[in-house]
């Protein structure tokens, strides 16, 4: 009978224990679930991009895209009608100036200026022919001139003669004739002196004209000749064929676009700038390139006045050796160096914040397991850096990705 009561002890001990057990863990339960916080959004911490607030030198740079341009380009078009004969080259060829390009053919051009040069030539024919008889009129009035000359000097002599035996020795009626015939004599002169000048002036005048149609033959054929020329497309410039639009037995008209060339050593980089990017770039400021097969250093040379497209277009001299694989139209990336802040606090930039603007980031509180919205000031901006005038002290960390479904939440747990 003992032995059973000492059994019977026993059970209930354990059953005791047992329930007090399961007390204390409804207990434990209701406290830990009575703890979690089930009211705030939460947000998976790894994904976040989570930053911390630093004090020191920081460097205002903007990003940009564009593509390696060309300063040196000739475009070709077509400066007369007529049909490509030939293609002699493709795009990528290495031209130098005054290679053929592409012939055209115009059999109309080729006749016409074939009869400017035969029209030419008869103008000139004509024209030395004129000059030939027009010298021959004036050396006939010259020797008229130069007759009536020596014709009044005989009378000029014999009046002279009869004046000094005069009077008595010779007749008053002879002397009266020698003084008529040297007044004929000098009106003679005077009168083939004008005579010479009036024909000396048509000579010039008739040679004028007809030198005047001559030189207009003249530039009629050249003019021609410019179009027979023109059927054959020559490069400029030396370069490297970047376009060829034509192809053998196109027709084409005055304009009609042919091909494009460019010397491919001398380039620069066209940089698109985000609109509200571009406002602190000027010229001067230097800027680092990157062709994708190596880093070239540049200069601002130029800033487009007009936004197109929500972009300025950002001209860069590039200062150093070009990288192997450089080419015209080869995109590129640009870093341009705006300025330095040598106290700055700054942390890093959210996609969403402007400069000198007041936004509100995620802060995450001492005990890392919360995040909450506050109210900062943002100075200057960089392309992956912001600047903080107030609201953040260094060592703070903050949320720099996208806030997406819980932007608005004055606080979100991380868990």
């Amino acid at each position: 009978m003992d032995h059973i009561r000492t059994q019977s002890k026993r059970i209930l001990s354990k059953r005791a224990v047992l329930s007090v057990v399961g007390v204390t863990l409804v207990v434990a339960c209701g406290v830990g679930l009575a703890s979690v916080d089930f009211s705030t959004q939460r947000v998976e911490r790894d994904k976040v991009s989570i930053d911390t607030v630093r004090h020191g030198l920081m460097e205002v740079k903007v990003h940009a895209n564009g593509q390696l341009v060309p300063r040196n380009v000739e475009y070709l078009a077509s400066q007369v009608t007529g049909r490509v004969l030939t293609k002699n080259l493709r795009p990528g060829a290495m031209v130098k100036k005054g290679d053929l390009l592409a012939e055209l053919s115009n059999p109309q051009l080729t006749a016409s200026a074939a009869e400017a040069e035969s029209a030419w030539k008869g103008s000139v024919n004509t024209l030395n022919a004129s000059r030939a008889d027009l010298r021959a009129t004036l050396i006939n009035q010259e020797a008229a001139l130069m007759q009536a000359k020596f014709a009044l000097e005989r009378a000029q002599r014999r009046l002279d003669a009869e004046q000094s035996l005069m009077p008595g020795v010779i007749p008053r009626v002879e002397h009266d004739a020698t003084v008529l015939t040297a007044a004929q004599g000098r009106e003679q002169v005077d009168m083939e002196t004008r005579r010479t000048a009036a024909v000396r002036i048509n000579a010039q005048e008739k040679m004028s004209a007809d030198q005047a149609r001559s030189d207009e033959l003249k530039k009629a054929m050249e003019r021609a000749n410019d179009q027979v020329a023109n059927l054959r497309i020559v490069a400029g410039i030396d370069g490297v064929v970047q376009e060829m639009n034509i192809d053998v037995g196109q027709q084409l008209q005055p304009g009609s676009p042919i091909g494009r060339i460019a010397r491919p050593d001398d380039l620069y980089a066209e940089l698109r700038v985000s609109a509200r990017e571009a406002n602190d770039i000027l010229i001067g400021q230097k800027v680092s390139v990157d062709t994708r097969n190596g880093l070239v250093d540049g200069t601002v040379t130029r800033v487009d006045p007009s936004v197109i497209n929500g972009t300025v277009v950002v001209d860069v001299t590039l200062d150093g050796k070009l990288p192997l694989g450089a080419r015209p139209q080869l995109p590129v990336e640009g870093t341009i160096f705006l300025t330095r802040i040598a106290d700055a606090t700054y942390v890093g930039r959210p996609s969403y914040v402007k400069p000198d603007a007041t936004v509100s980031v995620y802060k995450i509180d001492p005990g890392g397991q919360y995040a909450i919205r506050v109210p900062i000031h943002v100075g200057k901006v960089s392309m992956d850096l912001m600047q903080v005038t107030g609201g953040l002290a260094p060592g703070d960390q903050v949320i720099t990705s996208e806030t997406g479904e819980w932007q608005g939440q004055e606080k979100i747990l991380l868990k």
